[in-house]
């Protein structure tokens, strides 16, 4: 099960504790003191550590704070009085994921210690994978490119598409993870291109409509390669709806408005800026005047307006500098998409997005 270290200068509590948790299935050390439990704690290898509040040479409250610092991964519970309240909640602030009060019977410690023990497994698996995003994104990214070499003339469609679905992403105020997520859906949103044929890929011209049915599945085909991927949900969802339409009007499942999931409506408009900017064998470069009409006209029937906004905010300057000169000052400045965007109202999709969790 777990290995559990177990701190209290009374030995006859530190013995109950130790039978309770064996009872349990776990694996026990014990410490009869604050600084023998900062020396074992300091060596490693516990899972959970179930901590005396008052003990003789370090407090429990101390033996917590070192413990966090040392592995914050390990899950502290901490043993106080009868309901002296005041103790757990100073031990929370430590770095305690639970408190347990005298007396307390086996069952009661064993449901504190599964809960600890789950903690710990999330704190875990949320370290790995900060650790690991940025190995991620830089996959998501050499693949996209290898597929962007085998789509078009261009490239860095991929590297350019992370950096700014996930500046878009800390525009609208999403928590990290999300933007972690976002960016990697960016990084992956075509890879169900490989099964486009390369001859459609690179079609300058119209393309016929069975050929077109061929590049509509492109989603579904990148969702299916990513549907084992457990933790990758969000990303995933990313994957399969960049090509709704805020109208309702795309495909593959013509989700509308708020149904889109948040991030591929952030991919949506990334992806369709980038292509204007930059080209394809299908579509001429755009002009920065453009881009704008196109933005504007978009605005509500293919792109969220508020997304709209928020990535014209995010632009450099360098992005539309001839903007001014191209479309007029008074003109510019009178579009409702480049004006400063919209009050944080909660009653905005976005927004409420941007509060609640990541995908509703």
């Amino acid at each position: 099960m777990a290995h559990a270290l177990v701190v209290d200068d009374d030995p006859l509590i530190r013995a109950f504790i130790e039978k309770g948790l064996k009872f349990g299935g776990h694996d026990v050390t014990a410490a009869a003191d604050g600084l023998e439990a900062i020396e074992l704690i300091s060596r490693g290898g516990y899972d959970v550590a179930l901590v005396d509040h008052v003990m003789p040479g370090a407090s429990g409250i101390e033996v917590i704070a070192h413990a966090s610092a040392v592995d914050p991964t390990l899950s502290c519970i901490i043993i106080t009085a009868h309901r002296d309240l005041d103790v757990a909640v100073e031990g929370m602030n430590a770095g305690a994921v639970g408190y347990i009060s005298k007396p307390f019977k086996t069952e009661h410690l064993l449901t504190i210690v599964a809960n600890a023990l789950r903690h710990r497994m999330l704190h875990v698996e949320t370290t790995r994978l900060k650790l690991l995003t940025p190995m991620l994104e830089h996959f998501a990214v050499v693949l996209a490119n290898t597929l962007e070499s085998k789509d078009v003339a261009t490239s860095e469609h991929a590297t350019r598409l992370v950096d700014l679905s996930g500046r878009l992403a800390a525009r609208l105020g999403l928590r990290p993870e999300a933007c972690d997520a976002i960016r990697l859906g960016a990084g992956l949103h075509d890879i169900g291109k490989v099964a486009v044929p390369e001859q459609i890929l690179r079609k300058a011209g119209p393309l016929t409509d069975a050929e077109f049915e061929i590049v509509r599945k492109h989603p579904e085909v990148g969702a299916s390669i990513l549907s084992d991927i457990d933790t990758w949900e969000e990303v995933r969802l990313i994957v399969r709806h960049h090509h709704e339409r805020f109208d309702g009007s795309g495909y593959p499942d013509r989700l509308r408005a708020t149904q889109i999931p948040l991030g591929a409506r952030i991919v949506g408009v990334v992806d369709s800026f980038d292509v204007m900017r930059s080209g394809r064998p299908y579509a001429a470069v755009k002009q920065p005047e453009e881009i704008l009409d196109e933005l504007a006209r978009e605005r509500g029937r293919q792109f969220d307006p508020a997304i709209v906004d928020a990535l014209l905010e995010v632009l450099p300057d360098s992005e539309f500098d001839h903007r001014h000169e191209a479309v007029g000052t008074v003109a510019v400045a009178s579009r409702p998409f480049i004006a400063a965007p919209p009050a944080m109202d909660v009653e905005h999709p976005v927004l409420q997005a941007a509060r609640a969790p990541f995908y509703r």
